[in-house]
């Protein structure tokens, strides 16, 4: 009974695939989502390469994961119920339903949730759920409110993080500036993952500002990082420019910090790194201004 208009949705076990090979460009709104319910029960729709509506899922489930992997081609699902019915919740559901129409059924017993997925069409901004099911109409409006700020320098020791941990400080003392509605992060170009921040960063962070960073430790950046972000925030020219060449499409949301400077201090933000305690004080001076600014342009 389904009718034709109605398309089957395309899964795979790889959601990192989907990304770059059947997708568009998503709005950082859609790689936030992605991030945070992939694998699991949400089909998004959204455009194709060609321009084409899609509607793509990743199960989270082992047996289907599996099967996903072992197949290695492109699949295509309904739901497992007959159009217009109710869900099937059980195998003998659907041995009622379809009787002799399914030539293999696999049992891995009963389903974590007694729901469908949530269908989720992104072509309509800023979107429109078709079908609500196991995630819920909040939680997706709780992404899509939760706007994520990322700064960006070399390594994730010295300026990104103080950059990162300035801001939150700043918005944490305003109240117009609700905790739910913001998350700060920042990432290093070349980042050595799992690195301390330096020494002198966290002295003067802590003597400037009472701000304990002992337990930050640097990340590199990624891309779905970066395709996630809402606003990003460099250092340097040379990092603006290598940002760009990365990821063209982020061009109306990449920022340089010096921006947000008097006319001038107006240049590239200095790397610090392996230089006197000193010149991590004027690097913690320029960002602070910065950072006010940014704060109130915001």
């Amino acid at each position: 009974n389904r009718p034709p208009e109605k398309v089957f949705t395309f899964v795979t076990d790889q959601p990192d695939k989907i990304i770059v090979e059947y997708f568009s460009k998503l709005t950082p709104f859609g790689y936030r989502l992605i991030e945070k319910f992939w694998p699991g029960p949400l089909t998004i729709i959204y455009y194709s390469e060609n321009n084409e509506k899609i509607g793509v899922r990743v199960p989270a489930h082992p047996v289907a994961q599996a099967i996903l992997h072992e197949v290695g081609k492109r699949v295509f699902l309904p739901s497992a119920n007959k159009s217009g019915d109710p869900e099937a919740t059980s195998i003998a559901q659907i041995e009622a339903d379809f009787a002799d129409a399914i030539d293999i059924m696999v049992d891995s017993g009963a389903p974590h949730y007694a729901k469908s997925s949530t269908v989720l069409d992104l072509t309509v901004r800023p979107f429109k759920i078709l079908r609500e099911g196991v995630v819920s109409e909040r939680a997706i409006i709780d992404v899509f409110i939760k706007k994520r700020i990322l700064f960006v320098c070399t390594g994730n020791t010295c300026r990104s993080p103080m950059a990162q941990l300035l801001f939150k400080n700043a918005i944490a003392q305003d109240s117009s500036y609700p905790p739910y509605r913001y998350e700060v992060i920042s990432r290093g170009i070349s980042a050595l993952t799992g690195s301390r921040i330096s020494s002198p960063a966290v002295s003067v962070l802590q003597e400037r500002k009472g701000i304990d960073a002992r337990e930050f430790t640097a990340r590199r950046l990624d891309h779905n990082t970066l395709l996630s972000a809402d606003f990003i925030f460099a250092m340097e020219d040379e990092q603006m420019r290598y940002l760009l060449d990365f990821e063209p499409t982020i061009e109306g949301r990449l920022f340089h910090l010096k921006k947000f400077l008097p006319l001038d201090l107006e240049d590239d933000i200095p790397d610090p790194i392996g230089r006197s305690y000193e010149t991590y004080e004027y690097v913690y001076g320029l960002l602070q201004k910065a950072i006010l600014e940014l704060k109130d342009w915001l």
